[in-house]
């Protein structure tokens, strides 16, 4: 009885590996449309003469290395639909900010472009993969 007991709770794991597969495929992809959308945030930004257009460049260096990184954990990332995404929730939360006046402009959009740049130096430093998340 307790060997079947074993078997039918090695065979609901067995069951379950797929999902938290897809979990952790899923759960990276919300931290690189995090990073498309802080990207966007930096380009509309720029426009709006928030940051520059060195800014600009060095955001977009930073993401195509953030990019390549969570690319090579996780191949079967659809960055498209990501990107999709991104633009969306940038459209959303730049209208917020800017019709609330809550929050400075210049603030919003240097903490987009810091956060890249922080995620570009963890990735540089491997602090990454000791955190074991994003």
């Amino acid at each position: 009885m307790l060997r079947l007991a074993h078997r039918l709770i090695l065979a609901g794991c067995a069951f379950l590996l797929p999902f938290t597969a897809q979990a952790a495929t899923q759960h990276l992809g919300v931290y690189l449309k995090t990073y498309y959308t802080d990207y966007q945030v930096v380009r509309d930004c720029a426009a709006h003469h928030h940051l520059t257009q060195g800014d600009v460049d060095k955001a977009k260096d930073a993401l195509a290395k953030i990019e390549a990184y969570y690319l090579q954990r996780d191949p079967s990332i659809n960055k498209d639909k990501l990107m999709k995404q991104a633009l969306s929730n940038n459209k959303i939360a730049y209208k917020m900010m800017t019709e609330t006046q809550k929050v400075d402009a210049g603030v919003y959009c240097r903490s987009s472009l810091n956060d890249l740049m922080g995620k570009l130096h963890d990735i540089g430093t491997g602090a990454t993969a000791k955190k074991g998340g994003s």
